[in-house]
């Protein structure tokens, strides 16, 4: 794909990967749509993306509430008028033994990191497949790859999310619309540090090697489409 004044909507972009993903692909050329719960954050990126030549809009909205993500779509038509990209990062992470889980827990944890997805990638993968183009890549884990007990909700929702693109996928393939997951494993994010207990992050990865799987798929061949990438801390393993 040529990227060139291409709009991108990036979810969960006031920091960490969503953030680095933004500030690339408008170096790219991309019209950029940054959205967070944070306007303080979103407007720490934003300055930054003054700096760049290609447009960008702001919004500080909750992705787990389907009235915010209509908003999302419609402000997004009308200063760019198309979408192009999707990349679904938003998502939430909460640490408590799996015995100990709450109901309130779960309940946030999938609104963010999977009913917000499904209502976003429904809305706007209609759109693509109306113009027979665009791409959509979610944000899993490769914790929905082997869900470890004290993040179940996490993990399990991530896991969900990797079923929910084969869905995407099948459906919009027909219509020249791709849809890939990237599983990141640690990386060193805001989010991730906040994790407790904490985990020694000097072997982890950085939002920018994230970020580059994402460019790495969005530069194939229109005649490919890489379904699944996986990036791991290769020191990770290392006593």
């Amino acid at each position: 794909m040529d990227l060139n004044k291409k709009t991108a909507i990036i979810t969960g972009s006031g920091r960490g990967i969503g953030k680095d993903i933004a500030l690339t692909l408008a170096k790219e050329g991309c019209n950029i749509v940054i959205t967070s719960r944070t306007k303080d954050q979103l407007d720490k990126v934003a300055a930054q993306l003054e700096k760049n030549s290609a447009g960008f809009l702001s919004l500080a909205l909750d992705m787990a509430k389907k009235e915010d993500i209509d908003i999302l779509v419609d402000e997004t038509l009308k200063k760019f008028k198309s979408i192009d990209i999707l990349i679904n990062n938003a998502s939430v992470l909460y640490s408590e033994p799996f015995l100990e889980s709450s109901d309130e827990v779960w309940d946030k944890t999938f609104n963010v990191n999977l009913k917000s997805v499904f209502l976003l990638s429904r809305k706007v993968l209609k759109l693509m497949c109306e113009r027979k183009s665009g791409y959509i890549i979610n944000i899993s884990s490769t914790a929905a790859l082997g869900v470890p007990p004290v993040i179940a909700a996490y993990g399990i929702s991530k896991l969900a999310v990797s079923g929910l693109s084969q869905v995407l996928y099948e459906t919009g393939k027909e219509f020249g619309v791709k849809v890939s997951t990237v599983y990141p494993g640690m990386t060193d994010t805001e989010m991730l540090r906040g994790f407790n207990p904490p985990v020694e992050s000097k072997k982890w990865m950085m939002p920018e090697d994230i970020t580059g799987c994402v460019t790495f798929l969005l530069k194939q061949s229109e005649r490919v489409v890489i379904k699944d990438i996986i990036p791991w801390a290769a020191r990770h393993d290392q006593i």
